[in-house]
């Protein structure tokens, strides 16, 4: 009667899962009780069916390890041989084909869960399985102890090491693969698991949006999904790239769902109220953006001074060695497409804030590197020729955080190669504490200019500055 009223009370539906729950939990103990009787006895059964060879297996240590081994083996040879016919079958056999795809999909998700299978029985609880445990690790922590965080299973499978199939270290030197999640995931759970909660093959949620807010509040790197991505509905071919320049792409290759502007000609316009406030102007190819860096823009009329530099004079500051680099700022591209008329391949790094900077980047035939400040840059020591950065680093970053970004930047320039601050903007009151952020690169100063910003009264300024990083040889 009192298990009556629950479900009276629960609902029939939440009553149904909570048996649903406890024949689950019973079948697993069950489960857990007889495996070893049913390991000893599973070579009695039917071994020629299986193709067992009873004098290779009797020589071998009669455990459960051993014997799911055999078995993963066999069905892997089962595979290949499903996979052989297919190859041979013929187009007027398009049936049989079905069948046998249908037979090796289900042979493969056996696999699968049989290989999970002798993955947990290798160590009862994760104390000595050293695929729970990294592997330079100097204490026997297991590291999958993160999987009891999460409900949502994709998750699980994703964080969870993935220990070499042979059982022994890769080409890369590691015995498995180590999945990684930003540390913040873990504080904002509710939305990394709404974001994981997806069907496998499935096509994935229009959700970029929440995606993106989880990367921009440290949860970066994201974990990789199984589903497939949303598209845009007519998706057309891009122009030819010798007119994609300059010309505001095709609205159809866009997803505007999550936009307040829902074309390009809307972010083109000179008005407000489009969902961001940086780079206001830059889907203004025509009149906008097609001067930068080759014409200079005098904040005041009056005043011949601006903290804008040309490309021409930078580049002849290194004639012939600026070849690769990285742009590190909010816009739609320009800086790399302005680069490109020289020869020089830039990488856009930006995220979507407010506009499709990212599609916008590549439909005009360049790269976009979808990126958060929160993230190492991923490029090795010693490799750019250039860096440069406007409307993203200014007077709203953290001194410390700006330390490590530059450290970081500092890191993949090589030696002579330029870093380029471009109209970095402040509080006067500020300018002090981080020129002696940028000073304490100790780079040698090609250009290097202060001005007031003329539209906040002399309470905000200017900073531009071109700096070499120094050879170190030492």
């Amino acid at each position: 009667m009192r298990r009556h009223n629950l479900c009276l009370r629960s609902g029939l539906k939440r009553c149904v899962y909570a048996f649903m729950f406890i024949f689950f939990n019973l079948a697993i103990l069950l489960n857990i009780s007889t495996l070893s009787k049913f390991y000893a006895d599973i070579t009695n059964f039917s071994q020629a069916n299986l193709g067992f060879n009873k004098n290779n297996y009797e020589s071998q240590e009669s455990t459960p390890n051993k014997i799911l081994g055999t078995i993963i083996e066999k069905l892997g040879e089962e595979i290949e041989n499903l996979h052989d016919k297919l190859k041979g079958s013929g187009k007027d056999q398009s049936q049989l084909k079905n069948e046998m795809l249908k037979q090796a999909s289900f042979l493969t998700e056996i696999l699968s869960l049989t290989s999970s299978l002798r993955n947990h029985l290798k160590a009862p609880f994760g104390k000595d399985d050293a695929s729970s445990r990294y592997s330079l690790s100097k204490n026997n922590k297991p590291y999958d102890e993160i999987l009891d965080y999460f409900l949502i299973e994709e998750i699980r499978k994703y964080v969870r090491v993935k220990p070499n199939r042979l059982g022994k270290q890769n080409f890369m030197g590691a015995n498995g693969t180590f999945t990684s999640i930003g540390h913040a995931c873990f504080s904002m759970k509710e939305e990394l698991e709404e974001y994981m909660d997806y069907d496998v093959g499935d096509i994935c949620k229009d959700d970029w949006k929440l995606a993106q807010k989880l990367m921009v509040h440290g949860c970066d790197p994201l974990p990789r999904r199984r589903c497939f991505s949303v598209a845009p509905k007519l998706y057309t071919k891009p122009y030819p790239i010798n007119e994609s320049i300059w010309k505001l792409p095709d609205d159809q290759n866009v997803r505007w769902s999550q936009y307040r502007c829902k074309n390009f000609t809307c972010l083109a316009r000179n008005s407000t109220g489009k969902g961001f406030f940086k780079c206001t102007d830059c889907f203004n190819l025509t009149h906008h953006e097609l001067p930068r860096w080759i014409e200079p823009s005098y904040g005041d009329p009056k005043s011949n001074s601006t903290s804008d530099f040309l490309v021409q004079d930078i580049l002849r500051l290194k004639p012939g060695e600026i070849r690769i680099g990285l742009d590190f700022s909010v816009g739609t591209g320009t800086f790399a497409a302005r680069m490109r008329e020289y020869n020089i391949t830039i990488i856009s790094a930006t995220i979507n804030l407010g506009a499709p900077f990212s599609e916008m980047i590549a439909l005009r035939g360049l790269v976009p590197l979808y990126l958060t400040v929160n993230q190492r840059l991923p490029f090795f020591d010693n490799t750019l020729d250039i860096i440069h950065t406007t409307r993203f680093l200014d007077g709203w970053i953290d001194i410390v955080l700006l330390d490590f970004v530059l450290y970081d930047w500092d890191r993949v320039l090589r030696p002579g190669g330029l870093l380029w601050i471009d109209s970095f903007f402040c509080l006067k009151d500020d300018l002090h504490d981080y020129l002696e952020v940028f000073n304490m690169l100790r780079y040698k100063k090609h250009k290097w200019v202060v001005m007031p910003k003329i539209d906040k009264d002399g309470n905000e300024v200017y900073f531009s500055a071109v700096l070499e990083k120094p050879p170190r040889p030492f």
